[in-house]
């Protein structure tokens, strides 16, 4: 719980430290021991047209003075800027800084001495004055906020707050500092604002000295851990960025825990909000791994990449074009292949058709060279059997070549009435004009292959099809690839597989599909599992999905694997042998 009875306190500082941090030069001193009130830094401006307006910035803010107001004031008379500088040295703002660029007129120096003004001097130039200036003031005046009840890591890089179940929280700590993360402090934080949406996380115990140690308690069960001592001095540092909080509750049945990730809540510390996550304790769960999964994919949305977004979207649009694809065919329960499925799978060049490659389907997994169709026998063609993918190679040219040219074109424009989805020829042919011209006005698609022999492309599109068409059967699990054998993981939900699979793609393991699983059985037999739609993402509950490749690397994920065995994971039921 946070301390409620913790006064926050608006803090102080000299204009001697300013001038020291700074390194400024003075032109006239007045008072270099007053405390500053205010981080506020201010540019001179509508002051030096005459224009006053009292304002908190004319009586608190450290004035800047640069080159551009320079100018402005070198364009008016003497009598003008005196009479600008008296007016404005009236105003209790603290100091005026003149910058490397700017100049201290004489106007200037005489109506400060007059009013009792203290002017300093910058050796750096406007914009990395008021930087510096900026910074260093707010630290200093930091508000800060002293808080029980969190321990304060840093995971991959990321300030992440623990806060909920303090045995989890004590168990998951020690876990991740033993898997070389760091920690800041446990139940002595102390937060600060730095600047705007940027709060600093500090142990509020002096870690100077030089045997002070951390350490982490947990006064539920009174267990005290030196981490200093049992982990070694490169497992701490003394502050770090917030960025992320994580609540560890109780695993309760009947809520609903994020599984989309979509949801956004935060958790306001000094007026400033933080992201935060609700992750259920249960036994077994891997608490370890999920929160350095949620530090990464943090990262991964700073940087823009929001995984739950995007797999919303794609998902959303592979609904979209199966609703189209399905729309005026009756596909009657069958698994039809489009012609453009087909050109992506093999990396054929379309050479005519194109605008119809996604509503052409190939109904059939038969391959056929039109050899008796070229010589005026169409009659197999009237049977869908044949209708499939028509494969073209030079022999087939050289033949036509040896009829008439009124028997060649009337054979062709035969054969070509047929709804044939997709005529591929091999690569090694000059395709001639009369074949080219025939093919578009019957609106065919012609493509070329990457292949030279007949009987490889027959081959192949004959095997992938086959595949295709295979009867499938779609399964709730998470399948992976381990040690090179394919391994499903099943159990009811909320059992734990994602989980589990998460930290074996840790140790080196790889995902090819999680929550739905689609197997086929392809031409030698072997059952060829991948994911249904869309390829490595996963849902974790309280963090929602994540993709794997991105988190964890190409070397994390594969497409498709043969299924070789099934492991099914069960809640451990009384005293039950197994």
């Amino acid at each position: 719980m946070r301390l409620n009875n913790m006064e926050i306190k608006k803090q102080k500082v000299s204009l001697n430290k300013l001038i020291d941090k700074l390194q400024l030069e003075i032109i006239t001193a007045y008072n270099l021991k007053q405390e500053l009130t205010s981080p506020s830094i201010y540019q001179s401006g509508y002051e030096l047209a005459g224009f006053f307006e009292d304002t908190e910035e004319l009586s608190e803010s450290i004035h800047i003075f640069g080159r551009k107001e320079t100018l402005y004031m070198e364009n008016l008379s003497s009598e003008r800027r005196k009479e600008i500088f008296d007016l404005y040295f009236k105003y209790k703002f603290p100091v005026l800084i003149v910058t490397k660029e700017g100049k201290v007129s004489s106007e200037m120096l005489e109506s400060a001495k007059k009013h009792k003004k203290t002017i300093l001097k910058s050796l750096n130039r406007t914009t990395p004055t008021i930087r510096d200036a900026k910074f260093f003031l707010l630290k200093e005046f930091a508000i800060e906020e002293i808080i029980d009840g969190y321990i304060l890591l840093e995971i991959m890089g990321v300030g992440v707050l623990l806060t909920g179940n303090d045995d989890a929280k004590f168990g998951v700590t020690v876990e991740l500092l033993e898997r070389k993360h760091k920690i800041i402090t446990d139940n002595h934080l102390k937060i600060r604002r730095v600047a705007e949406k940027h709060l600093e996380g500090h142990n509020r115990f002096d870690k100077s000295l030089k045997d002070s140690h951390f350490f982490l308690d947990n006064h539920k069960n009174e267990q005290h851990i030196d981490i200093t001592t049992f982990f070694g001095i490169k497992a701490t540092r003394k502050m770090k960025r917030i960025d992320l909080v994580i609540m560890l509750e109780e695993w309760n049945e009947k809520k609903f825990y994020d599984r989309l990730g979509l949801d956004e809540i935060y958790e306001e510390f000094l007026g400033e909000k933080i992201p935060k996550l609700i992750l259920p304790v249960k036994k077994g769960r891997n608490l370890a791994i999920i929160i350095e999964t949620a530090a990464l994919n943090y990262r991964l949305k700073v940087m823009g990449v929001n995984s739950a977004e995007y797999f919303m979207k794609q998902s959303q649009q592979i609904i979209k074009q199966k609703k189209e694809r399905q729309k005026g065919l009756d596909m009657e329960n069958q698994k039809y292949l489009s012609v453009k499925q087909l050109k992506e799978h093999f990396k054929l060049d379309v050479l005519t058709g194109e605008e119809k490659l996604e509503t052409t389907y190939i109904k059939t997994t038969s391959v056929h060279r039109p050899a008796l169709a070229l010589a005026g026998y169409v009659e197999n063609y009237k049977e869908l059997g044949y209708n499939g993918v028509q494969i073209f190679s030079d022999v087939e040219f050289k033949f036509l070549e040896t009829l008439s040219e009124d028997i060649k074109i009337k054979n062709l424009s035969e054969y070509l009435q047929f709804n044939l989805p997709v005529l591929v020829i091999s690569e090694n042919i000059d395709i001639p004009e009369y074949f080219l011209k025939l093919v578009k006005e019957n609106g065919k698609i012609l493509c070329k292959a990457p292949y030279k022999k007949p009987a490889q492309m027959i081959a192949n599109f004959n095997s992938y099809l086959e595949t295709y068409s295979a009867p499938a059967l779609s399964l709730h699990g998470v399948f992976l690839e381990m040690y090179g054998f394919g391994v499903l993981l099943t159990g009811k939900s909320g059992v734990g597989k994602s989980e589990t699979a998460l930290e074996l793609i840790h140790r080196g393991h790889r995902l090819i599909a999680d929550d739905l699983v689609k197997f086929v059985k392809n031409t030698s037999g072997d059952i060829i599992g991948k994911a249904a739609d869309l390829p490595y993402f996963m849902e974790i509950r309280g963090l929602g999905i994540i993709d794997i490749k991105t988190l964890y690397g190409l070397g994390a994920v594969r497409l498709n694997k043969k299924l070789d065995i099934i492991i099914e994971l069960r809640d451990e039921e009384g005293h039950s042998n197994y």
